[in-house]
């Protein structure tokens, strides 16, 4: 009697396991503060009247500061550069002044992003000026390369 109450509590058990694993998990996409302005963008450059077609990769992720910035960073693909933009997310705006760019680096030099705009989530456009360059302002345009839906896509 003993081993058949046994069989049946195993029995059971195993139909809970089996129960509970299969249920469905609700999953809710969380995106960080900075999206949309945040991820990976393909740029175009515009100087000089000409036009680079690049492709050129940039990343913007958000700062550890507080909600109110974004970095800017070119990763080295094209002057090299990463600046700290002030960003408004009601309008996914962003800009900066004179920033010192890499202090300390072969690289360092002062950066300038201004009209810094995310249109429709996708497409990106400023214009920055180099203080190693004065005077000539670079339009850096393009569209997202990479995003959070990218990646919360299921496989």
């Amino acid at each position: 009697m003993k081993m058949i109450r046994m069989k049946y509590k195993i029995l059971l058990a195993g139909i809970l396991v089996i129960m509970f694993s299969c249920q469905k998990m609700e999953y809710t996409k969380e995106y960080s503060w900075s999206y949309p302005l945040s991820g990976e963008w393909a740029l175009q450059i515009e100087y000089g009247g000409s036009v680079d077609a690049g492709p050129y990769f940039i990343k913007v992720y958000n700062t550890s500061f507080g909600q109110d910035s974004v970095w800017i960073d070119d990763n080295g693909n094209i002057w090299p550069f990463k600046a700290k933009a002030k960003a408004d997310m009601k309008t996914l705006t962003f800009s900066t002044t004179d920033y010192t760019s890499m202090p300390g680096t072969n690289y360092e030099d002062i950066v300038t992003i201004k009209n810094g705009k995310v249109i429709q989530k996708d497409s990106i456009y400023f214009e920055t000026e180099f203080g190693s360059d004065p005077g000539t302002i670079y339009k850096m345009y393009g569209h997202r390369a990479s995003s959070y839906e990218e990646y919360n896509e299921p496989h």
